[in-house]
């Protein structure tokens, strides 16, 4: 098999499809019926693809231009991730001044939601901040400081198979961190959060993206019918195994195996009536306001709750249907017009001569990455 990556990284809306799933997924559960829906696959989803999607990202700049532009990067990052989150944060602070929320909500926990260290706060008693699923943030703004170097250092030279490996070692090693973690700082369940024991659901994603990239590499390996159906059998057991150790450190390594599997794929169009429900136009729209969505529904649903007396299937769709408003607006009044300069810039570079090699190869998807898109997480 080949490993050039292709200098184009062509949209691929069924990751769009897949984003969407995945923020329903977190949204139903937290709506009420996190009994039946598991939510926690939904944010294991986000994660293995936003791994795929930063190191395809990375490998077609390499093939581009040689290198890892640090800079660049983390500017992306920045204007992608930050804008929407901090406007919600200051609104969600505004109502907690304002006596919105109840005492579950804690004040001296709201400065390490802005700091991306909501997962770690109880360390120092500061639990119970504002209600925003924060924690996968965290987990993923802390990857992300460490693993662009560590592909630099490493990957750049081409050695994908190799970076690939590196990877597996590493989803190894936090796994054994999740047995043994507990034993230091108590509470098993706590390995749901941290960075350090979270770490590997993205790491399955960036394997995917090294080794057997079906966007990137000749000849990738491509799943039969029989492979994602064992695949969904090993999800199956992960949802209804109920065992503390089980649920808490093993679980999320067979969901990575099984995704890379399931997102494999998907991404080799192996099923059209699949790729038709994934890529229908109000799936799709789902999926470019889904960020928005994850940051904002919880602190919906939590109002509802606490000011009204709508009963629980109500609160539920009512919730649902201002999350997408919020998102909407989110995504018109924030992200697009981020995205339109970002296109102005890309544009004035090419004009003076100095192409960004970013812009011209990446994927039009993906909230941390998105270099030259209309869509987001």
């Amino acid at each position: 098999m080949s490993s050039e990556p292709s200098l184009s990284f062509r949209h691929v809306p069924q990751l769009d499809g897949i984003r969407a799933v995945a923020v329903l997924i977190v949204m139903v559960s937290h709506a009420g019926l996190g009994k039946l829906i598991p939510g926690g696959f939904g944010v294991t989803i986000f994660f293995f693809l936003s791994g795929y999607l930063i190191t395809s990202l990375l490998r077609v700049e390499v093939a581009c231009n040689g290198r890892v532009d640090f800079k660049a990067f983390y500017i992306r990052r920045t204007l992608r991730i930050m804008p929407p989150l901090y406007v919600t944060l200051v609104i969600l602070t505004a109502m907690y001044l304002a006596g919105v929320f109840d005492e579950t909500v804690h004040g001296n926990a709201i400065p390490w939601d802005y700091l991306f260290l909501s997962n770690y706060s109880h360390f120092w008693g500061q639990e119970g901040g504002l209600p925003v699923p924060l924690w996968s943030l965290a987990v993923e703004e802390h990857f992300y400081l460490l693993f662009p170097a560590a592909f630099a250092l490493y990957i750049a030279h081409g050695n994908f198979r190799g970076g690939a490996l590196v990877c597996a070692f590493a989803c190894l090693f936090i796994l054994g961190l999740r047995f043994t973690t507990p034993f230091w700082f108590g509470d098993v369940d706590r390995n749901y959060y941290w960075s350090h024991t979270r770490m590997d659901s993205i790491l399955f994603g960036c394997i995917l993206a090294l080794w057997n990239n079906p966007l990137l590499d000749r000849d990738a390996w491509k799943p039969s019918l029989s492979h994602v159906l064992i695949a969904l059998v090993v999800l199956a057991a992960t949802f209804v195994i109920a065992e503390s150790t089980f649920r808490f450190i093993i679980r999320y390594s067979l969901q990575g195996a099984a995704l890379f599997v399931l997102f494999s794929y998907v991404l080799s169009e192996r099923s059209a009536l699949l790729n038709k429900v994934l890529t229908w136009p109000p799936v799709i729209w789902i999926g470019l306001v889904s960020y928005s969505l994850y940051l904002c529904h919880f602190a919906i649903f939590k109002t509802l709750e606490i000011h009204s007396s709508l009963d629980a299937v109500t609160i539920g769709v009512s919730g649902m249907l201002l999350a997408f408003g919020y998102g909407y607006l989110m995504r018109r009044f924030v992200e697009v017009p981020i995205l339109k300069w970002r296109r102005k810039r890309a544009a004035a570079k090419r004009s003076a001569g100095t192409p960004d090699q970013r812009e011209l190869a990446s994927p039009t998807i993906g909230p941390e990455c998105e270099p030259a898109a209309t869509q987001s997480r």
